[in-house]
């Protein structure tokens, strides 16, 4: 067994897994082989070095992920040792988790699952009426800086949220963790916090736990926190035979408290640190990390190192500029038509975006033309947001008077004036809505005004096509200075909201009539069921379906083909990326997207949006694409 695995290695694999005691670095470029790496440098100290099984901690951030290696060991290395001393693979939370629940007596009811942790800040959000508790977005901005502050190890000193302002984050803070001592609940990120705290203040259970593991190896690295980090050096030392891989150029992680300086800066928190680069690619054609080496080499805030390819140049990497959005998509799906037909099939093809909801687009653009997908992550319903509802209840409201509940809804949506006593009192009427407000209501005479308005606005909205129906209850009714008042009130940007209604009115261009658009409105819901069904199932068999995915979800992923959509200036990198780090945050978040394809890589950046024009990522410029004389194929407006 062990000269067959020697054989396979390359030189600084092999000197990787033949590493013994003493702090070790390995910098794994993508498809480098690092789980290899991993799964035999473990079976090389229990059969070469002779350590103990259950003397060895292997942690990596998923689930999925210490599975595999899990499985993989245990395939190649089973027959030497004794189960009952096996190696301990796991996720940070759930060795951090085994620790707290033999000194705590914590056991699996205590944890705080994330559905009720949103739920339980919601209502603390509605209790406290700083913002509007019906913004998921918001709720999960909130739930982010929570995380950041626990993963900065509770230093609310330096901590400044995003979501809310400093005393209202305070509060909410408060309460939540009122909450979850009142219960004796813990949620998933004090399983690291109570960790290090119990390590730091009880001398004998950390003594303990070193005496268990000599020897810990992290996969992942890159995406380590403050606290995580903390605690493995608690583990690690004195001896300190800590062998962790990870990728600089693959470190996306900062909005989670993700700390790339961990990686960068190993050799000089470990003196004696060995360092190894992988920097050989046993996945993508030569074309497409020659395009990967060019973007990455920009990053100033990294380890130096060049990829290279083990296989073939392959096809060039494919940039296109459509018209606008609707080309893209038509162009999208032409393509995918030409792969199949080239004998691909659909489960090679992974279409990715930098933010969850570009992915309404591309759902519609799909059901409309019967290509099947599937997501793995929760695809983005912008028809579920508050303000997409109220203007789907306008529309409702426009083709039929008599929907209660879509008017009841949109009454003071721009504000008209009715009391909830004018409400009650016309729900106790069987005439429309309208009409039960004007009867019994007893209203003033400007509030009867107002609702006059509103039957002939909800008249005129029913004659037109889809989009002029949004565009009129934005500017005409009113909608979107009553978006502006709200975002005023709440001290909040705009820009933010203002892009959902400009998203969905787009949307809408593709379904001139209401109806086929509540319609498509219900069918796109459907879909989303299913996709949400068929996830929970947890399918053995990969589906034949094209997958969908963001940037951040297609990290360790590899598919025959990519297309990257939407690559264009705000998008990617994002709008509220405004500095030097955050930028190349963004630049090694289009790296690891490039480098998921195998095969063929295919780039869109539409000239329009919203009707506006937009201006290609900087990125693309940068992997030197459209360079000249290299062979390009275009779709739709040339540059």
């Amino acid at each position: 067994m062990t000269k067959l695995y020697l054989e396979e290695l390359n030189e600084q694999q092999l000197e990787a897994v033949k590493h013994f005691k003493g702090p070790c670095m390995v910098y794994a470029g993508p498809g480098s082989g690092k789980t290899t790496v991993i799964v035999h440098r473990v079976g090389h100290l229990i059969e070469n070095y002779k350590v103990e099984p259950n003397r060895i901690l292997v942690i990596s951030f998923t689930r999925a992920a210490a599975d595999e290696m899990k499985l993989r060991f245990e395939s190649n290395y089973g027959w030497l040792f004794d189960r009952r001393k096996n190696v301990t693979f796991g996720t940070f939370h759930s060795v951090f988790f085994r620790i707290l629940r033999s000194y705590y007596k914590y056991d699996l009811g205590n944890i705080l699952n994330e559905p009720d942790k949103y739920n339980i800040i919601k209502k603390i959000i509605k209790f406290l009426g700083t913002e509007n508790y019906l913004d998921d977005e918001f709720i999960k901005d909130i739930i982010l800086d929570i995380g950041l502050y626990k993963s900065n190890i509770l230093d609310r000193e330096s901590f400044v949220p995003g979501s809310l302002s400093e005393d209202d984050f305070d509060k909410v803070l408060f309460l939540y963790e009122n909450y979850k001592d009142e219960h004796n609940k813990i949620d998933f990120d004090d399983m690291l916090t109570k960790c290090y705290e119990l390590l730091i203040g009880e001398p004998v259970v950390l003594q303990k736990i070193r005496d268990i593991y000599e020897y810990i190896l992290i996969d992942e690295f890159q995406d380590i926190n403050s606290v995580q980090f903390e605690i493995i050096k608690l583990l690690s030392s004195p001896g300190e035979n800590l062998f962790v891989v990870g990728d600089d150029d693959q470190s996306i992680y900062g909005f989670r408290g993700a700390n790339p300086n961990f990686i960068l800066e190993f050799d000089k928190i470990y003196k004696n640190a060995k360092k190894i680069i992988l920097n050989l690619n046993y996945r993508s054609q030569e074309n497409i990390i020659d395009t990967a080496n060019r973007l990455i080499s920009n990053n100033d805030f990294r380890v130096k190192k060049t990829i290279l390819s083990t296989k073939e140049p392959g096809i060039e990497v494919q940039f296109f500029r459509p018209e606008n959005r609707e080309s893209e998509n038509k162009c999208i799906s032409e393509l995918i038509n030409n792969l199949i037909g080239e004998g691909y099939n659909y489960s090679d093809i992974a279409i990715i975006y930098r933010t969850n909801i570009l992915s309404s687009f591309i759902v519609d653009s799909f059901l409309d033309n019967n290509i099947p997908f599937v997501s793995k992550e929760r695809i983005y319903n912008i028809y579920e947001h508050w303000m997409s509802k109220d203007i789907i209840c306008y529309l409702k409201s426009a083709l039929n008077i008599n929907d209660r509940d879509a008017l009841k809804r949109i009454i003071n949506r721009p504000t008209r004036y009715i009391t909830n006593k004018a409400k009650m009192a016309a729900d106790e009427y069987h005439k429309d809505y309208i009409t039960s407000l004007k009867v019994k209501g007893d209203l003033m005479p400007y509030q009867i005004t107002h609702l006059d308005r509103l039957e002939t606005d909800l008249n005129t909205i029913a004659h037109l096509d889809t989009t002029v129906a949004i565009n009129y209850i934005r500017r005409n009714i009113g909608y979107d200075d009553y978006i502006y008042d709200y975002c005023t009130k709440k001290q909040i940007n705009a820009d933010g909201l203002m892009g959902i209604l400009d998203e969905l009115e787009e949307i809408s261009l593709r379904h001139s009539a209401i109806l086929q658009f509540i319609d498509h409105i219900e069918r796109f819901k459907d879909s989303l069921r299913e996709n949400i069904y068929r996830n929970r199932r947890r399918h053995s068999l990969k589906e034949n379906k094209v997958e969908l995915l963001t940037m951040h979800g297609a990290k360790g992923l590899e598919f025959k083909i990519v297309v990257i959509i939407e690559a264009v200036e705000n998008i990617i990198p994002h709008s509220k990326s405004q500095n030097e780090e955050s930028i190349e945050e963004e630049r090694r978040l289009f790296y690891v997207a490039i480098t998921r394809a195998k095969e063929r890589l295919y780039i869109y950046a539409p000239l329009h949006k919203h009707d506006k024009r937009v201006r290609i990522s900087r990125f693309v410029s940068e992997m030197e694409i459209l360079k000249a004389g290299r062979p390009k194929r275009r779709i739709g407006n040339n540059l």
